[in-house]
């Protein structure tokens, strides 16, 4: 009975109006493939910022250590010790970068690396539309498989019933062996159709649990 308990309530969303939307958000947080899609657009986000930096001025910081050691063959040399510490130097230094004009370069970069921006956007409302169909779709098949469980159930029932009746009137010659026959195959029939059909519905419902970043449980 769990299954149809978990989809009388879907069933309930469906008919107020809520089910699928609740399902579409969810699927769309959850999903791998539209969170690695939304770091891209924040990637080509930083991207842009970055090709814009080129218009500021750049300010550098320089510095250096350094010594050095000569011979000169036929004349006597100061130690190799002594020389490096005599000709030890240091330096500091800045030096300002203003941008003038650099032949449209740093413009075209910023276009380029908003074009590629606006792209990686379309792309994540691709996939989310993708996803978005999917999840309706899911929904949907959840829906009818549902329904044909109701239904498959209402038809044991009524077989159940059929064959009662049938099995009484064979029982007191009221009914041939045929009859009999056919209201049991009826039976059987109606409760394998059930079967399959509670399998569908939890197949179905699983699915939708799925797209809400729950695990497989089935």
């Amino acid at each position: 009975m769990a299954p149809f308990i978990q989809s009388a309530t879907l069933l309930y969303l469906f008919h107020i109006g809520m089910g699928a939307s609740e399902y579409d958000a969810d699927g769309l947080v959850s999903k791998p493939e539209i969170k690695a899609q939304e770091l891209r657009v924040k990637g080509a986000d930083h991207s842009v910022l970055i090709a814009k930096s080129a218009y500021y001025p750049q300010l550098a910081f320089n510095a250096g250590l350094g010594s050095n050691y000569y011979k000169t063959s036929g004349f006597d040399a100061e130690s190799f010790g002594k020389q490096l510490k005599n000709n030890f130097r240091q330096y500091l230094g800045l030096s300002l970068n203003v941008p003038i004009f650099n032949r449209f370069s740093t413009r075209n970069s910023v276009r380029s690396a908003r074009i590629d921006r606006d792209n990686q956007v379309l792309k994540l409302e691709d996939a989310k539309k993708s996803l978005y169909k999917e999840i309706q779709q899911v929904y949907y098949n959840a829906i009818a498989a549902e329904s044909r469980y109701v239904s498959s159930r209402q038809a044991v029932a009524s077989n159940e019933y059929a064959f009662r009746l049938t099995q009484g009137k064979y029982e007191n010659g009221k009914a041939s062996i045929t009859e009999f026959n056919e209201a049991k195959n009826n039976l059987l029939k109606a409760q394998s159709d059930m079967v399959q059909a509670k399998y569908e519905s939890l197949y179905q419902n699983s699915l939708l649990d799925f797209y809400r970043g729950k695990s497989l449980d089935f």
